[in-house]
């Protein structure tokens, strides 16, 4: 499969987020790189998501995942 457009993973993005945004774990989202260097949607959990089914692709876009843990402010 050929790498997606810039403009493909946007796209993706803001599917992904529409669809998980109203999931209480669901930290965001952005894009990156996958081990095969092509662009990719990065989605962040606060904690490891139970009872949904998460994305694995958007058309042609792969969608990963990690555990990024709560937010914190940084002390001060």
């Amino acid at each position: 499969m050929s790498e997606p457009t810039l403009d493909q993973v946007r796209a993706a993005k803001d599917a992904v987020i529409r669809a998980l945004e109203g999931h209480r774990d669901f930290a965001g989202a952005g894009i990156g790189r996958g081990p095969d260097g092509h662009l990719v949607v990065q989605v962040n959990w606060r904690a490891e998501p139970a009872g949904i089914a998460r994305p694995e692709r958007v058309g042609n876009v792969a969608v990963t995942h990690q555990v990024v843990g709560p937010l914190k402010p940084f002390a001060e």
